[in-house]
């Protein structure tokens, strides 16, 4: 008996060595960093050969690395030559996304020909939010128009609007990833992290019809959501063909009970829910071959839900401002501080700036490092006695 080709399609690649030397790292990358780093992280760390040895345990056959959302080329650069070494050294077994800044113009579209030609796979994780960009922004649509003419997957980071903040979510409403696939129906777009619930409205026959072209992936899926209710919701609006296995590893998606990066747990979870063979097949492997044209592959022959993802972020009414305050409840309650925010280029109305979004993710994706972030602080808080909401 044979079956599809196991893939994920979506993990990262955090060896080690990196956690090991992060603060210089999180001075060059502020946001990335963010997320790397202090206690309300959840990441976890693996070389190439504790990836493997994972992966043979799961019983995955391949993974695709995304890339991580970095703001400067230079770093872009650096980390797409780890994933073309990867990719030479195990061909059978991993594949990787280019990961650009668009906003490096015509350096980013030389990147990008330059790791497709040399062997990855697409483009991707991006985040307009992370990297400083919106999704109308023309340096971002000539990348898009080149992925579209190239016939090359394209995978933008997506989160849900509603609910607490975590670190990494994002503001980039929803709407916008409508309008874009709109905008493009030719492009190949993977929206990670079951698209932040957009494929919810895939039920509406015209919405249906417009995203003909964007595929889901699972990546995080039990940080936020039951694993049984979330595929029945899923399989009831969408065509099983645009969902993709996919798990963020490294990441511990089961923080209360996983100390270390496993595969497993999410596997059987999925393996669980006594899907029929096809729709097994085609999520967990079939769909991103096809999308990536590798052909029909075939090789021969349960888990908690943990809701408890991060502390709520307080609201700003102690005698400091924190950096886990969010910006515009900042602003309101202290208008002097509207200058600082101004000053640090962060903005605090009217924008897609949710109640959620804390002061320093602000900062980091605005791409102010650990002392940068300090001094904004500081600032804010010299602000306290000049006035406050109301007056």
């Amino acid at each position: 008996m044979s079956r599809t080709i196991r893939i994920d399609a979506h993990i990262h690649y955090t060896p080690p060595a990196l956690a090991a030397d992060l603060a210089p790292f999180v001075e060059q990358e502020p946001y990335w960093g963010l997320l790397l780093s202090g206690e309300r992280s959840i990441q976890g760390w693996g070389d190439a050969e504790r990836m493997l040895a994972d992966m043979d345990r799961a019983g995955l056959d391949r993974v695709l690395i995304q890339g991580e959302y970095r703001q400067k080329h230079e770093t872009c650069v650096s980390r797409n030559n780890q994933a073309l070494e990867l990719v030479r050294r195990w061909p059978e077994r991993v594949m990787a996304f280019a990961i650009i800044q668009p906003k490096a113009g015509a350096k980013a579209l030389d990147e990008l020909h330059r790791c497709i030609d040399e062997g990855l796979s697409g483009l991707g994780e991006l985040n307009p939010y992370a990297q400083g960009y919106t999704l109308d922004d023309r340096d971002f649509l000539r990348v898009v128009e080149f992925c579209a003419s190239h016939n090359l997957p394209l995978n933008l980071h997506v989160n849900e609007e509603i609910g607490p903040h975590y670190l990494g979510k994002s503001s980039t409403p929803l709407r916008h990833y409508y309008e874009l696939a709109r905008r493009y129906p030719e492009l190949k777009l993977i929206l990670a992290h079951w698209g932040g619930g957009l494929f919810f409205y895939e039920i509406m026959p015209r919405v249906r019809q417009e995203l003909k072209n964007v595929w889901y992936d699972t990546a995080a899926s039990p940080l936020l959501y039951p694993t049984a209710q979330v595929f029945k919701l899923a399989l009831q609006a969408l065509d099983h063909r645009k969902i993709l296995y996919g798990s963020d590893y490294p990441l511990r998606l089961y923080p209360r009970r996983q100390a270390e990066p496993d595969f497993t747990p999410f596997i059987a979870e999925i393996d669980s829910l006594g899907l029929a063979e096809e729709v097994y097949d085609d999520i967990m492997g079939g769909n991103i071959a096809r999308l990536l044209g590798l052909g029909d592959l075939e090789k021969s022959k349960e888990g908690e839900v943990s809701s408890a993802l991060l502390p709520k972020i307080p609201e700003p009414t102690s005698p400091a401002i924190t950096g886990f305050m969010a910006v515009p409840l900042v602003a309101a309650t202290w208008p002097a501080t509207q200058a600082v925010f101004e000053e640090y280029g962060i903005p605090w109305q009217d924008t897609p700036v949710p109640a959620w979004e804390p002061i320093l993710q602000a900062a980091a994706a605005h791409g102010w490092g650990p002392h940068d972030q300090q001094r904004l602080l500081e600032a804010l808080n010299e602000t306290m006695g000049e006035g406050t909401a109301g007056e």
